[in-house]
């Protein structure tokens, strides 16, 4: 197999998980603050959040969604982007567009809206709000924002908005795993079968081929079945082979071992052991054939070649 195409998957791999990890970066309402990682996206509300402030003013708001509230003679553009307004005498005063970026400020999220309104005092500026969010594990529920402070002071002048937002949920979190964390499990897995397969490989060159140097490295195609297949039946083979000649001692092949339930004496192989117990060439011959006339002589008195006594 070509080097490229063993490498492709790797390469395919680390692509994904770049990939992962700037969708988890740019996912709308969420924001990255170092290890930290915020997500504001469950404050998004099919209802607006209303509330007043401190002077009775209503305002009504939502959270990386524009107000599903309808707006009446609201001077903008695209009143139906709006992020946030407020009633006025003679229509609807708008907070500012609606925002999905989150900016992280001393340790906390926030979202700015900005080109609402054109300001009371001076019409060539727009309305522009900030609401701050704070990690608060005692607010079970959403929350909601709270008035903190506006510019200029009155409300039927003021044009700069700046809310604090206690939730729990700004506090900061893993990252969804919709993508990078199940690819940083799967990368995770594969690296760990990668270096098991290595270190299998290396093992078995080593003390089974009695490989040495870079013969070591295997050299199995990573994703060929066949040779996976060749590969433990090999390692089979090699260890049956080994295990038969268990209790053998001596060099060069001879010694004593243990085969079938009998010992083999110094034999090397089968052939040897049937020769070792055959005997010299022609033992057996010189055996059977034994001389007629030492038989004769050594035959007692009386007894005749046919073994009957004669008196």
């Amino acid at each position: 197999m070509p080097q490229t195409l063993r490498l492709w998957p790797f390469m395919l791999l680390a692509l994904c998980l770049l990939t992962s990890k700037t969708r988890a970066e740019d996912d709308p309402c969420t924001v990255r603050d170092g290890d930290r990682f915020y997500d504001l996206s469950p404050l998004k509300a099919k209802k607006d959040y209303v509330f007043r402030s401190p002077e009775g003013q209503e305002y009504m708001i939502n959270v990386c969604s524009p107000v599903t509230t309808e707006t009446w003679a609201m001077k903008v553009d695209d009143p139906d982007n709006v992020g946030g307004f407020t009633r006025g005498e003679h229509g609807d005063f708008s907070l500012g567009y609606s925002n999905t970026t989150l900016t992280v400020r001393d340790g906390h999220p926030a979202i700015t809206m900005s080109n609402g309104s054109p300001c009371p005092t001076h019409v060539h500026m727009h309305a522009a709000t900030t609401i701050q969010f704070k990690c608060d594990t005692s607010v079970f529920g959403a929350g909601e924002p709270v008035l903190i402070a506006q510019l200029p002071p009155p409300d039927s002048a003021s044009c700069y908005f700046f809310f604090e937002w206690k939730t729990h949920v700004a506090c900061p979190t893993q990252a969804r795993g919709g993508g990078w964390g199940i690819i940083a499990i799967l990368a995770t897995i594969a690296g760990v079968l990668f270096l098991v397969y290595i270190a299998a490989g290396v093992l078995y060159n080593y003390f089974i081929l009695d490989r040495r140097g870079v013969d070591v490295i295997p050299r199995y195609s990573l994703f060929s079945l066949k040779d996976t297949v060749q590969f433990f039946r090999r390692c089979v083979e090699r260890v049956k082979d080994r295990s038969s000649g268990a209790l053998h001692f001596g060099n060069g092949g001879g010694g004593w071992g243990r085969r079938d339930g009998s010992y083999s004496g110094l034999a090397g192989s089968r052939e040897e052991e049937a020769g070792m117990l055959s005997g010299p060439p022609g033992f057996l011959d010189e055996d059977d054939e034994e001389d007629p006339e030492e038989h004769e002589n050594n035959r007692p008195q009386g007894i005749d070649s046919s073994g009957v006594i004669r008196l």
